[in-house]
């Protein structure tokens, strides 16, 4: 590279750069002054005493449905543009549509045997 490239390449970088913090410093700089008052510093601004402190882990269950919420939530987004489609759907894509539909029921099946749905 010559150095008239390097030189563009660095006016460019500084720019980015600068540019950069000023639109992560503009709302300091031009917004309102925030206020600071009654439990706004507390985790959740309800209006009650918090019961326990904010970093406590949240249990395994929690983790448990959230995995199996976005696991049958992309199974649905999967079966959406299907029904969508169905009209136009001849008999093999109708049977993977079936097929793909028994076997996220079966997943229901099998963690519901395994207890996985429990809430205690």
């Amino acid at each position: 590279m010559s150095a008239l490239a390097l030189l563009g390449l660095g006016v460019n970088l500084l720019a980015v750069l600068a540019l950069t913090g000023f639109f992560a410093a503009a709302g300091r700089l031009f917004g309102p002054a925030g206020r600071r008052e009654g439990d706004a510093d507390m985790p959740y601004e309800t209006g009650l005493p918090p019961l326990a402190p904010a970093h406590e882990p949240m249990t395994a269950l929690y983790h448990r449905f959230a995995v199996l919420f976005v696991v049958f939530d992309v199974d649905l987004a999967f079966l959406l543009p299907w029904a969508l489609n169905r009209p136009a759907f001849d008999a093999a894509g109708l049977a993977a549509a079936t097929v793909f539909t028994v076997l996220v029921l079966f997943m229901l099946a099998y963690f519901w045997r395994k207890g996985v749905l429990e809430c205690s």
